[in-house]
């Protein structure tokens, strides 16, 4: 089995990632080349900052999975979920079952707990995207904890591992993801591959949560 990227905006005219149909193939090739073999395009919903084009999402979706069959990839359609003073009431998960949320970089979310409750009660495994980002948040807060006995799991992207923000989170043993929130950097998937191999323990977290699910459409 080859590795996973779970969170990356690789769909060509639908959010602030790629810009072409050309770069969109080129990012793809540099994961096969890098080793992956599963890729999650993850574009933005509900983001007050971001404009998506939501009527693309399918249709883009479908173009490129074909397209990434050719190289011998595995895309899988999900998205980033948004989540603020209110809950959005449609979401759409990746292998069917993985809600990945981000929430505001500056501001701490009204009912954080009890929005990642909701979704795990829907039956969601709710992946808590970039935690290293929000400045309102750390491994020492109590907030912290709760949501992870609640059964969210924590995710750091590469830059943030590079620049050593993620740092306190992964010396806390907290995290269960790496992956590249990548927006169209070729560079990226070669990167993230190498911090896999760096740091085995995570790898192994991912290898357990996502074993079966390349199966699932």
């Amino acid at each position: 089995m080859g590795l996973i990227e779970i969170h990356s905006h690789l769909l060509p005219f639908v959010d602030d990632g790629v810009q072409s149909k050309e770069q969109c193939l080129s990012v793809l090739g540099a994961y096969k080349q890098a080793g992956f073999d599963r890729v999650v395009v993850t574009p933005h919903l509900y983001n007050p900052y971001v404009s998506t084009r939501t009527a693309n999402i399918r249709l883009m979706y479908q173009w490129a999975a074909e397209e990434a069959a050719k190289m011998g990839l595995k895309l899988f359609l999900g998205s980033e979920i948004f989540i603020g003073s209110i809950h959005p009431e449609h979401i759409l998960p990746f292998m069917s079952r993985f809600a990945l949320v981000e929430l505001d970089y500056y501001t701490k979310p009204l009912f954080l707990e009890h929005y990642n409750y909701i979704l795990l009660k829907r039956g969601y495994h709710v992946i808590l995207a970039h935690v290293e980002r929000y400045q309102w948040f750390s491994p020492k807060d109590p907030l912290a904890k709760k949501i992870k006995e609640l059964g969210v799991h924590f995710q750091c992207n590469v830059d943030g591992v590079e620049s050593g923000a993620a740092a306190k989170w992964i010396n806390s043993g907290m995290i269960d993801v790496i992956a590249g929130d990548n927006h169209g950097n070729t560079g990226v998937p070669e990167k993230l591959a190498t911090l896999l191999r760096r740091y085995p323990d995570i790898s192994a977290k991912m290898n357990s949560l996502f074993i079966d699910d390349e199966r699932i459409q």
